[in-house]
């Protein structure tokens, strides 16, 4: 036996040698040769405790777990502090949480208790428009009330009032430049010929006509006489000379009179009515410009686009502001109407079916515990924000008339909102 030992485990079989060593280390090394059933019976003792320990807490780990999947759900878990008509239900692990037994609330219990945040129905930051440059005025503070169409604040005007003085005598150029090629195509329409200037083209066709007529006698008289009578040659020159201005003369009235009557060329007509409408163009154009300078004019003049309370102040006085500041320098202060709040409620996805539209709300600021406002859920928005696992709520608070705006509900502050169970 002890050749077998040796064999399977050489270190483990080194025995000091007898003599002097005592009789209890000797027996002490020769239980620890591996081989050796002392050992190994040893070694049972001590561990064989050791999977029964295991076992036991593994059992008492399942029986925990088992014990919080199946038991009731406290009703602190599924109803809201006060709301004794929702007892509680069972939680079935792997599936959604139901209450298809759970009775519906009484009106005006509670239904769900939740966190909110006061912000303003309508906040507008205010800013010149289209304007920039130097502030000279500045008519606000921070919680100032002010009426729309208060001038909070004056941009230097200088440049701009010059754009709008040049537009203005680039107007009136064009006017005048409209009117002259009015005139012109007036000329030219048959319409426009007064009646007594016909009658004074016809009086002149007429002189023209005895003038010829009186030309063509004398030549006529010339003509039967100067077999007996001796004429000079210049007496018959002139004569003629005569006669044909006359006819010529009468040519030309005759033309003039047809006018008169018929009017120009087309051509000539379309040229003139061509000015016109460019010169009315321009005349648009330049009035645009006008439309536009006083526009920037106007708008040096910051005035408050709403009836509401400055917020915040974002400028001073001597500041130079730009609305096209990618920078947000353009914006002189915020401003809401503090009449109208909201709430900001952020609700768990798995209490969102308790709540619905228009349903009746109760809000307790935290800052002023004693005092209740009523209120109405006006929408639910139409995203959750999965990493949360939340939607977002908007509940409107009604401010009571005799309450001051802003005097106790301020944007930024908190407290519970209370949804409750609609009155049927």
């Amino acid at each position: 036996m002890n050749d077998t030992t040796e064999t399977a485990s050489p270190r483990a079989s080194w025995v000091p040698p007898a003599g002097p060593v005592n009789g209890e280390l000797r027996e002490r090394v020769q239980k620890l040769r591996l081989g050796s059933p002392s050992a190994a019976s040893d070694k049972r003792g001590n561990v064989a405790w050791l999977p029964w320990v295991l076992c036991g807490l593994l059992a008492i780990t399942w029986a925990g777990v088992a014990i919080r999947s199946y038991r009731v759900v406290p009703a602190s878990s599924n109803v809201n502090p006060g709301d004794t008509a929702n007892p509680g239900t069972t939680a079935t692990p792997g599936q959604p949480q139901s209450r298809p037994n759970t009775p519906p609330a009484a009106a005006g219990a509670t239904v769900h208790e939740a966190k909110g945040n006061i912000i303003a129905a309508q906040q507008i930051s205010v800013s010149p428009i289209d304007v920039g440059g130097r502030l000279i005025e500045l008519n606000f503070v921070e919680g100032d009330e002010r009426p729309q169409g208060f001038i909070l604040a004056k941009i230097d005007s200088t440049s701009f009032k010059a754009q709008l003085d040049e537009t203005q005598q680039a107007l009136g150029a064009a006017i005048q430049r409209r009117e002259a090629a009015r005139k012109r195509w007036e000329e030219q329409d048959p319409k426009s010929v007064r009646e007594v200037e016909k009658t004074q083209a016809k009086a002149e066709l007429d002189e023209g006509k005895a003038l010829e007529l009186r030309a063509k006698q004398e030549v006529d008289r010339q003509e039967s006489i100067k077999d007996t009578v001796a004429l000079s040659i210049r007496e018959v020159q002139q004569a003629q000379s005569d006669y044909s201005a006359a006819k010529a003369r009468t040519i030309r009235l005759k033309a003039a009179l047809e006018i008169l009557e018929v009017g120009p060329r087309p051509e000539k007509i379309a040229a003139v009515k061509a000015d016109f409408s460019s010169a009315e163009g321009d005349v648009r154009v330049a009035e645009a410009r006008v439309a536009q300078a006083k526009w920037r004019v106007d708008n040096c003049d910051i005035k408050a686009p709403i009836t509401g309370t400055i917020l915040s102040k974002k400028a001073e006085k001597w500041n130079l502001v730009n609305p096209m500041a990618f920078s947000g320098g353009g914006s002189i202060c915020d401003m809401a109407d503090l009449s109208k709040l909201e709430l900001e409620v952020e609700i768990a996805e798995r209490e969102i079916s308790k709540l619905t539209l228009a349903q009746p709300c109760r809000f307790r600021p935290d800052a002023y515990p004693d005092r209740t406002y009523n209120g109405t859920l006006d929408r639910i928005m139409p995203i959750a924000n999965r990493d949360k696992s939340i939607v977002l709520v908007r509940v409107t608070i009604v401010v009571p008339k005799d309450e001051k705006p802003g005097t106790y509900l301020k944007p930024g502050m908190g407290g519970v909102v209370s949804f409750l169970a609609p009155t049927k």
